[in-house]
């Protein structure tokens, strides 16, 4: 068997990608009455009159959804500086990539843009370029130095560039390929700056140590922010406006009164960092992230929009869509809606309809930082954790507005620090840095890991399942070090049956079976496998011991995606499972059989005995960098799957293959009312083999059911020996190798 890199078109995926442009990087004018604004997630324009317009985004117009600069140039052309490998120009209808091969310099990041001269000019991760519509030509490195090219900014036909070295300065009517076209200011080539601005008559710098001018006639630039000008002295921003010089540091924005600074209007959030600073009609705004230091500023991409300057008051404006891109843990619902834990901002939660929200601290989440997990309870409502901070439960009203939801948070024992909205409740769970969960027909699962631990190996660690009234009792059974789990830093959890559960371990220490009761919280019947405190690892034919995710496949088996490729379980161990050697983090099955599976640079696809491969380079997908836990889910509504990623939240979705949803097979009668009559299956071939298996709306597997023959399938309202709970259920109905999607209304 070999890995394919090539996809026929028939095959081919669709991908979709849910990400963040509320971090606002830069805007420029529109020439108009609006602005084009550079985001962690693509462009779009911004006016008074309309709000958020047109959008560009990954991976329908653009190839990379982080964007650092944007220049509508006088042909009105849009030209798009990307994080990615490309520089994009948009003319009318027309897209156009500028890489390596057309002279974009270092590795594809572009920080800047400008025209003037007649010509593009672009700062680069590996220096500088200046070119048109035809290609581009890279300053060679004995003429100009700096490998870094932050920012831009022109005033009197003469380009200044903030730079890894300081401040350079050229005429755009020179040559930038001679070494006397250049200036440098030595006094700003340890200042680490990361931006420059023109003024009427003066030039303005600005980053973590301050902000510097270089006034008309001066010869040399001279600090206006430092050490002892504010409490703060790193600076993201400075512009002259209307309302005089303007500087945006920590949590504030300043005016220059005289020799001194006051803060201009008040509303700003104190904690959080603005991101740029503009004037659009007179009017002063502010783009403003969640981070708190200047550096996360760099790095994070989470942005909470723009403020706006009404008066002596900073008002809030959201812009539309994922406050977060970087996501973890997801749960996909039936009716459209779709969870997913994020890295800075709570629980993000999508309506069908309406959009995207957030369940952050205000809401009564105890924490928004690194919510690794989310899965919702079968019984009611949806879990989820915010690493360090327990678990916290969410009755979700089941609207966008958040009047009427519910955050509970169980907690093994004191918090050092929590939101003042939080209700924190103590539970007997291990410890408090749960980093996923999972639902089971009965219950829940989640695995914890120590948080120190080298420092601290006394914590308590494991897993835990547990059920009931969040609102009234609940039941908690840790399962710890004595009680035969292998090991007390778990990774992830999987169910793979009503009363079974996978567990991959943290530094390589394998997996371990777990077949319990059926209810989680009851670990009267706990058996472990290979034995208690024992884990399966490469002596049992695992191809690692760093073990990271389990599926069960209809028709396959259960597969183990390792470090080192997938592994088949035999019964007693693991075999190597096709010809896939890289790592699997995570993996999930769409409604239509197939297996896709993230590995470190890229998705693999298997289906009908094939696996198939998709980069960067034949697909739309984007590999980011890979955290120690990824996630995946089933996409409930349309039959693919979602992916977690550094970039947002990724879809796949493939039509053909494997017959459609709803064609072939259909169940009767619907709604099935458990205990008054049994429900029957009809297909293509009536006297063919079949297995059919139950999920749960939130991509959980419930149970199977197989039969000799489709003719002779009966159900009575039971999974793996125990009553099923009344509501819909996908069903996965497996014929002569053929896979049928269905589903499955079932009342008590």
């Amino acid at each position: 068997m070999h890995i394919l890199f090539y996809i026929l078109l028939a095959a081919t995926p669709q991908w979709e990608l849910n990400t963040s442009i509320s971090y606002v990087y830069n805007v420029q004018s529109d020439g108009s009455n609006g602005v084009w604004c550079a985001s962690s997630g693509g462009v779009f324009h911004y006016s008074e009159e309309s709000g958020i317009g047109t959008i560009y985004s990954c991976p329908d117009d653009l190839p990379t959804p982080d964007c650092r600069d944007i220049l509508f140039d006088s042909r009105d052309r849009l030209w798009i500086a990307t994080e990615g490998k490309y520089l994009e120009m948009k003319d009318g209808d027309v897209w156009t990539n500028y890489s390596n091969f057309e002279g974009v310099p270092g590795q594809g990041r572009v920080n800047a843009l400008a025209e003037s001269g007649g010509y593009i000019w672009i700062g680069c991760d590996g220096g500088f370029a200046r070119g048109d519509e035809n290609g581009f030509v890279p300053v060679p490195e004995d003429v100009f130095s700096p490998d870094d090219v932050y920012s831009i900014a022109e005033r009197n036909d003469t380009l200044w560039l903030c730079t890894s070295r300081g401040i350079y300065a050229i005429p755009s009517a020179c040559t930038p390929f001679s070494p006397d076209s250049w200036v440098h200011w030595p006094e700003t080539q340890n200042l680490l700056l990361n931006r420059v601005r023109a003024g009427e008559h003066s030039i303005y710098a600005c980053g973590s140590s301050g902000a510097i001018e270089l006034a008309a006639a001066a010869d040399s630039f001279q600090f206006i922010i430092d050490y002892t000008s504010v409490s703060d002295s790193a600076i993201v921003d400075v512009r002259e406006t209307s309302h005089g010089l303007l500087a945006a540091g920590h949590g504030v924005v300043f005016r220059r009164d005289g020799a001194g600074w006051v803060e201009l209007g008040s509303g700003l959030p104190f904690s959080n960092w603005p991101t740029v600073l503009f004037e659009l009609e007179g009017d002063v705004y502010s783009g403003f992230s969640f981070v708190t230091s200047i550096i996360d500023l760099a790095n994070t991409q989470t942005g909470l929009g723009f403020y706006h300057l009404n008066g002596n008051l900073w008002e809030h404006i959201p812009i539309p869509g994922m406050q977060c891109k970087r996501v973890h843990q997801m749960a996909s619902c039936g009716d459209g809606r779709v969870y997913a834990g994020t890295y800075s901002r709570g629980v993000q939660a999508y309506y069908p309809g309406y959009g995207w929200r957030s369940y952050v601290e205000q809401d009564g989440m105890p924490n928004s930082s690194q919510t690794f997990s989310v899965a919702a309870d079968p019984a009611a409502g949806l879990w989820a954790s915010s690493y360090h901070h327990g678990l916290s439960w969410i009755r979700d009203n089941g609207t966008y507005e958040s009047q009427g939801d519910t955050i509970l948070t169980f907690v093994k024992d004191t918090l050092e620090w929590h939101s003042e909205w939080a209700t924190i409740i103590k539970a007997d769970i291990p410890n408090n840095q749960p980093v996923m969960i999972v639902s089971q027909s009965n219950g829940m699962w989640a695995a914890f890991r120590q948080f120190d631990p080298a420092g601290q190996p006394e914590e308590p660690g494991g897993i835990l399942g547990f059920n009931g009234d969040p609102m009234g009792t609940m039941n908690w059974a840790p399962r710890l070090g004595n009680d035969g789990i292998a090991s007390i830093n778990a990774r992830g959890i999987y169910p793979v049956s009503a009363d079974s559960l996978w567990i991959a371990f943290e530094t390589g220490a394998g997996c371990q079976l777990l077949v319990h009761s059926g209810n989680p919280a009851d670990p009267s019947h706990d058996s472990w496998f290979p034995g208690s405190g024992a884990a399966y690892t490469t002596v049992h034919g695992l191809p690692s011991s760093e073990v990271f995710c389990f599926l069960r496949v209809p028709g396959t088996g259960l597969l183990a995606g390792t470090a080192e490729g997938l592994a088949l379980w035999t019964g007693s161990g693991f075999a190597p499972y096709m010809s896939i050697t890289g790592q699997i983090k995570s993996m999930s099955m769409d409604s239509r059989g197939r297996v896709w599976c993230l590995g470190a640079s890229g998705i693999y696809r298997i289906a009908d005995g094939q696996v198939d491969m998709f980069t960067e380079f034949n697909s739309d997908y984007i590999p980011s960098d890979l955290y120690d836990r990824e996630y995946s889910t089933r996409d409930m509504v349309n039959g693919g799957v979602f992916f977690s990623s550094m970039e947002g939240l990724w879809l796949v979705t493939q039509d053909g293959d494997v017959t459609p949803p709803g064609s072939g097979v259909s169940f009767y009668p619907q709604p099935f009312i458990s205990g008054e009559d049994q429900l029957r299956l009809c297909g293509p071939d009536d006297d063919a083999p079949v297995t059919v298996d139950f999920f749960n709306l939130d991509g959980s597997h419930a149970g199977t059911v197989e039969a000799q023959s489709v003719s002779s399938w009966i159900w009575d309202g039971s999974l793996d020996g125990k009553i099923a709970a009344g509501g819909v259920y996908m069903a996965l109905v497996t014929v002569n190798n053929t896979v049928y999607q269905a589903r499955v209304s079932l009342v008590r």
